[in-house]
C-alpha cells in the first residue's frame, strides 16, 4: 500500500479509536532501558473512564498532526514545516526490542517494580479493526512542588499528595502502524529508540569507503572527529541512504576547483590526488562536497548551500 493511502487508514482508525473510547481498546506501558540492547515494559490497570480521558486528550492532537501535514522520508539532518517523517520500523532495531518487552512472557504488570524515575518513555496501544496502533511519547517526570502542597479531595477531606507522579500530556512524539514509523517529533527518534546507534554505524560505512578510496589525508583524525560529532554522523547517515558518496568519488576530478572557487579551507595535495584534513573547523565544508550540497542560483549566479540535500 503506498504510504499516502497508509497515512489515511491510520487517520481513519485513529477517528474510529477516538469514538470508541469506552470499549476497553487502550493498554499503556511505561518502558525503561536498562541497557542499550534491554527494554523493560510495565503495564498498570487503567479504568475504562480514564482511558476515554486519555483518549480524548491526545488522539485529536494526533489526527490533526496528521491531516496538516505531509508524508516525506526520515531525513536525519531535520525536516521541514508542515512535514512529518515515516521510517520503515525494519530499519530501527530497538522497535522489535520494544515490541517483544510487551509480550506476555516479557512484560511486567506490578507497577511496584518500577522506579519512575528510571522511565524513558510510554506508549499507548491501541486495538481497533483488528489492529495495533502504538503511541509514543518520551516521559518527562513530575518534579515535587519547590515550595506548597500538591493536594486532592477524598471522602470531604484535604488530602496531600506525595511522593513522585506520572504524567501524561496532549502529545505523541512517534506512531507505529503497520510497519512504519510516522515521526511527529524529529528528535524523538533518537531520544526514544537511541537512533544514534544508527548514524555510528552509517558514519564508520561512510568512513570505511573513504578509506578504501585514499582521497583524505590524515585520515585517522578526520575518523576520530567525524565520529564524535553527532551533526557529521547525521549528514553521513544521509549521504549513505541517498547513495551519494560514489558520486562523490566518481567526480572528484572536480573538487579541487571547487574547493578553490568557494575559497574553502581545505587544502589538496596534488601529488597525492587528495583532500588534506587538519583540523574540525573543515568538517562541515568536506561533509557538504561529499553530499553535493553546494549549489548556484540560476538568475544571479549565487553560490549556496542546502540545507537539507533533497532540496536539490
Amino acid at each position: 500500500m503506498p504510504q499516502t493511502e497508509k497515512k489515511q487508514e491510520l487517520i481513519q482508525l485513529l477517528g474510529k479509536a477516538l469514538a470508541e473510547s469506552l470499549t476497553n481498546n487502550l493498554s499503556l506501558y511505561f518502558v525503561k532501558k536498562p541497557a542499550v540492547d534491554k527494554t523493560l515494559s510495565f503495564q498498570p490497570q487503567v479504568s475504562t473512564d480514564i482511558q476515554s480521558e486519555i483518549t480524548s486528550l491526545i488522539l485529536p492532537n494526533a489526527i490533526k498532526y496528521l491531516q496538516n501535514t505531509v508524508l516525506v522520508d526520515y531525513n536525519p539532518v531535520g525536516v521541514a514545516d508542515e512535514q512529518m517523517e515515516q521510517i520503515a520500523t525494519e530499519t530501527v532495531p530497538q522497535v522489535n526490542s520494544f515490541l517483544e518487552s510487551i509480550t506476555e512472557e516479557h512484560l511486567f504488570k506490578e507497577m511496584k517494580l518500577l522506579n519512575i524515575s528510571h522511565i524513558k518513555y510510554y506508549c499507548l496501544m491501541y486495538r481497533c479493526d483488528g489492529k495495533q496502533i502504538y503511541l509514543f511519547r518520551q516521559f518527562s517526570k513530575m518534579k515535587k512542588l519547590r515550595s506548597g502542597y500538591l493536594t486532592r479531595i477524598i471522602n470531604d477531606e484535604l488530602v496531600a499528595m506525595d511522593g513522585d507522579f506520572l504524567g501524561i500530556d496532549d502529545s505523541a512524539d512517534m506512531i507505529l502502524y503497520d510497519g512504519s514509523l510516522y515521526i511527529l517529533n524529529h528528535i524523538s527518534l533518537e531520544r526514544i529508540f537511541n537512533y544514534r546507534d544508527e548514524y555510528l554505524k552509517k558514519t564508520n560505512e561512510a568512513l570505511g569507503e573513504i578509506l578504501n578510496t585514499g582521497c583524505i589525508k590524515n585520515m585517522e583524525q578526520f575518523t576520530e572527529d567525524c565520529t564524535s560529532d553527532v551533526r557529521i554522523m547525521k549528514r553521513f547517515t544521509n549521504i549513505m541512504t541517498q547513495g551519494r558518496l560514489p558520486l562523490f568519488f566518481q567526480n572528484f576530478d572536480k573538487v579541487p576547483g571547487i574547493v578553490t572557487q568557494l575559497g574553502l579551507d581545505i587544502e589538496y595535495d596534488a601529488e597525492e590526488n587528495k583532500l588534506v584534513y587538519r583540523e574540525k573547523s573543515q568538517l562541515f565544508h568536506i561533509i557538504n562536497l561529499m553530499s553535493d550540497a553546494y549549489f548556484k542560483s540560476l538568475l544571479l549566479d549565487r553560490t549556496g548551500i542546502a540545507i537539507i540535500e533533497e532540496t536539490i
